[in-house]
């Protein structure tokens, strides 16, 4: 069982944390010096940075551009990717560890200059760090490393648990009873992120105070051997795992555009968002031939985009008549373009232009006016 009462105290750490340091040694002395007595059941939450700093895993970069090269390749999956004023670019990643975080949780802060990489693997470094505490107050306890996250849905940040040992991280409530007596079936509690935030509130590893020290969770220890990567989705059961306008543009056949990302402050105007789908539309592999048959232009400041036909001749792309393949490739390209800009929170309608000929109306051209939907 868990106390009734949770108390979380951050003590001081005086000695400096570098390269090969033994964080195992500076965190025992600091509780020492603190005249801490640590109980069985109590819990330690440890910045990662520090545990990143004593391993080494520092890397520098030149500029900002070199930065985001060094989150693409920390990341093993692309969620989002937005553009700012400033020129900055914001990408979301899932990294190695399975967490998925604005630039791969990597930390430029208090760090010298230098990029703080996540620990190589959080787990065994939580691990490693719980047992040298273990055995220097011959008291059992659990171990968190935790890391700063911001969260889907809602504004602000929080620490998350990306390491942990001594006890599973997640308490799973199905099939228990609520106190109505109704069987739970979806209820699993995230434990080691409420822990992680909760020591978050009194420690800050750039105030000298990378460790706090949890007690009265002590009910939740346990022989998990899981660990962190427990309280992350798997790619599969992701249901996010794309943000909304990547989700289209992957199925528009993008997975590379040119050009600026979208805006993440929503500061693109109209002209910037129709150029970015019509790069989308060009960019992305077809199914259907007919396309280079019709070109593309915009009007205005971007309230319309007119198709017509392109200057050379038509040629059948897959061995069909040249003139029946130009207009699947017509429709495929206004359809493609209506999904293109609603992605861009923009609504489209389509006029097509008819012409007679021999055998029967074909149309010309088409023109899709622009509008802005309101999310």
């Amino acid at each position: 069982m868990n106390d009734r009462l949770l108390t979380v105290y951050a003590p001081p750490v005086e000695e400096e944390i570098a390269q090969g340091s033994d964080l195992s040694a500076i965190l025992i002395n600091a509780l020492r010096r603190n005249r801490i007595d640590l109980k069985d059941g109590d819990i330690l939450v440890v910045a990662s940075k520090v545990v990143s700093k004593a391993e080494g895993r520092l890397r520098t970069v030149a500029d900002r551009a070199e930065f985001e090269e060094l989150v693409a390749e920390t990341g093993t999956h692309l969620v989002a990717e937005r553009s700012y004023r400033s020129g900055t670019t914001v990408q979301v990643v899932r990294t190695p560890s399975g967490t998925v975080q604005a630039a791969a949780g990597l930390d430029q802060s208090n760090s010298g200059g230098a990029v703080i990489l996540h620990p190589l693997d959080s787990d065994r470094s939580a691990g490693g760090l719980r047992r040298r505490v273990e055995q220097a107050f011959e008291v059992r306890i659990g171990l968190v490393i935790s890391d700063t996250s911001s969260r889907p849905w809602r504004v602000g940040v929080g620490d998350i648990a990306i390491g942990l040992s001594g006890f599973s991280g997640l308490d799973d409530q199905r099939g228990r009873p609520d106190d109505d007596g109704r069987v739970q079936t979806v209820t699993v509690r995230a434990i080691a992120d409420e822990i992680a935030a909760a020591a978050d509130l009194v420690k800050g590893s750039s105030r000298g105070l990378p460790m706090a020290l949890v007690r009265g969770a002590g009910g939740y220890l346990d022989n998990g051997r899981e660990g962190a990567r427990a309280l992350s989705r798997g790619l599969g059961e992701d249901w996010f795992r794309h943000g909304h306008v990547e989700a289209i543009q992957r199925g528009l056949g993008v997975t590379d555009l040119p050009g600026s990302a979208p805006a993440g402050d929503n500061s693109d105007d109209i002209l910037e968002r129709v150029s970015r789908a019509i790069r989308v539309v060009r960019a992305g592999q077809s199914r259907t031939p007919g396309h280079a048959a019709w070109r593309m232009r915009i009007e205005g400041s971007g309230s319309r985009i007119t198709l017509s036909p392109s200057d050379s001749p038509a040629t059948a792309q897959s061995g069909g008549p040249p003139l029946l393949e130009a207009m699947v490739g017509l429709g495929s390209l206004v359809e493609r373009l209506h999904t293109a800009l609603f992605a861009e929170d923009l609504s489209a309608s389509t006029r097509y232009h008819w012409v007679d000929g021999e055998l029967g109306a074909f149309p010309r051209g088409v023109t899709i006016d622009i509008g802005l939907i309101v999310p």
